[in-house]
């Protein structure tokens, strides 16, 4: 399709168009001129004038869940200087039209109070967001200490935020739902319980299970949270390396975040929070213990199944301690601060340090039963390379390896 576009094209069909796109093929011809039609359409001036020729597209990799492109227009201004705009475009590949409604709801508002990118357009099954200059976060660095004390404040921010969505916890519910899905594409499948990178205790392990005894986990962890008492607030459900941006010229020291020229840096400035796809009302303990779970996995490989997992940092007590002390300062200068009668007054009645980090890992259970049936689902029907049956049978195993830390928990506690 080397033409312009003349119709809008429906979600399922950017999913497809830019699912096999190739900028070197007739596939690649096809998004470019996809892209432009949006861009003239939803961006306006300057993009619609432009010619095809002053457009490119890059894929932007990182993305598990959409797809995301580059896209950059050098284009003559009125003074005929040449203009180099950068933005970033994303094509939703998850979700059905409520989750995306939701989805764009909340990107609107934290856009507008200045927590992730701008909002520059939307469409149907996407949207563009300001280019940010940087790069993301490694497993590693989110690890150490001198990150953790300053990425929990962030996160502190986040869950004190009053947010116009059901305020209902989404995590046991969502991934209830990715489980039906999953016994609607296997049926009665066994999925075989082989391991590709994750280090578990095997007697603790089943060789292999059913989208069935998934579901009567589901059940089971209701038990837990039923005693957890973890507060609900909203959270953004994805706390992984990738979603931390440091924007280029700054850097993280002992002190804190720096400019180029050594001065300390306002933290807005220098770090993004990104990616708020999962965002909603959710336990507290899921979305620490989630984060706490990245410490150990890592997205960056470029040879399959395109992840590591490092698992030693799944015991990481200092990073997690620096974390959840950080996390606990945070929240009650922020109470202190603020006379919003919506602040969630649970955050701040005995949850020090220790409690804090005995309830994040707890919930790390949780974290890694979500991204299986998740991972499940995606394999069936897979948007990139990445290994998506490796991992879900990676994080199941985990999950049943430490799936006897919530079984003590609830004799304890019932």
């Amino acid at each position: 399709m080397n033409g312009e576009i003349q119709r809008m094209p429906s979600s399922a069909q950017l999913k497809e168009i830019f699912g096999k796109f190739n900028t070197d093929d007739s596939d690649g011809q096809e998004a470019m001129a996809t892209t432009r039609f949006l861009c003239s359409k939803f961006m306006g001036g300057i993009w619609a004038r432009a010619p095809a020729k002053a457009y490119t597209v890059k894929t932007v990799t990182g993305g598990m869940s959409n797809l995301l492109y580059f896209v950059e227009l050098q284009h003559p201004d009125e003074k005929g200087d040449q203009q180099d705009i950068k933005i970033l475009m994303r094509i939703q590949c998850q979700g059905g039209l409520d989750e995306q409604l939701t989805e764009s709801v909340v990107f609107t508002l934290l856009s507008e109070r200045g927590l992730g990118p701008q909002l520059l357009g939307i469409f149907p099954g996407g949207r563009f967001e300001t280019f940010i200059d940087s790069r993301a976060l490694t497993c590693q660095e989110i690890s150490q200490p001198k990150f953790a004390r300053l990425l929990a404040p962030m996160v502190a921010h986040i869950h004190t935020l009053d947010v116009p969505i059901t305020k209902e916890p989404q995590a046991l519910s969502r991934t209830e739902g990715w489980l039906h899905e999953l016994k609607s594409l296997i049926d009665d499948r066994k999925i075989e319980l082989t391991t590709k990178l994750a280090k578990v205790d095997r007697n603790r392990v089943p060789d292999h299970v059913t989208a069935d005894q998934l579901l009567e986990e589901v059940q089971f962890y209701q038990k837990f949270l039923d005693v957890a008492g973890s507060p609900i607030v909203f959270s953004h459900n994805d706390l992984q390396e990738g979603n931390f941006l440091l924007v280029n010229g700054y850097s993280v020291t002992e002190e804190g975040y720096k400019d180029k020229d050594g001065k300390t840096a306002n933290p807005k400035d220098a770090m993004v929070l990104i990616d708020y796809e999962y965002a909603s009302y959710n336990y507290r303990g899921f979305d620490l213990g989630n984060h706490l779970c990245e410490y150990a996995f890592d997205y960056s490989s470029e040879e399959a199944p395109y992840y590591a997992i490092h698992s030693e940092r799944f015991q990481d007590v200092e990073g997690r301690r620096a974390f959840a002390q950080s996390y606990v300062d945070e929240i009650y200068r922020l109470k202190e601060a603020s006379d919003d009668t919506h602040f969630p007054s649970d955050l701040v009645t005995g949850n020090r340090e220790k409690d804090v980090e005995k309830e994040s890992t707890l919930f790390m259970t949780l974290s890694h039963l979500f991204w299986s049936a998740w991972a499940l689902v995606n394999a069936e029907n897979a948007i990139c390379q990445f290994d998506y049956a490796s991992y879900g049978r990676d994080r199941l195993a985990i999950y049943f390896d430490s799936k006897h830390l919530l079984e003590e928990y609830i004799a304890k506690h019932s």
